[in-house]
């Protein structure tokens, strides 16, 4: 932390490392309707907020602490979509998917494979 704070009765010190929960936080049925499922169309008319992509930080991107390579990664992430939707066929051989709740970063305990790539 940038500097001392409280919040919600907890005594926050400079210094301090933190780390959120976000797989709490985005299973909490208190905050979405349906947490454990896949539902995309939850967003289709959400309101935008300078806290909605947690990996690149939090709050304004001039005042506050953004990634700099924001722009970059969500350019990526639109063309990689793209690419998988759209520029190619390929199936998902059955594999495990499990992934850890105490690794940090979780992955898939298989990855995530694809097979039959092909371009369309």
């Amino acid at each position: 932390m940038k500097k001392d704070f409280l919040w919600k009765g907890f005594d926050f010190k400079e210094g301090t490392m933190v780390l959120l929960d976000l797989y709490g936080t985005n299973h909490d049925a208190s905050l979405w309707e349906k947490p454990d499922s896949f539902w995309p169309e939850r967003f289709r008319n959400r309101k935008e907020d300078a806290y909605d992509f947690i990996p690149q930080g939090g709050g304004d991107y001039h005042q506050d602490h953004r990634c700099p390579g924001e722009w970059l990664t969500i350019d990526l992430m639109k063309t990689t979509l793209d690419l998988l939707a759209n520029h190619m066929t390929y199936t998902v051989p059955k594999q495990n998917l499990k992934y850890s709740m105490i690794r940090m970063p979780s992955l898939p305990k298989s990855r995530f494979i694809i097979a039959e790539v092909s371009k369309v």
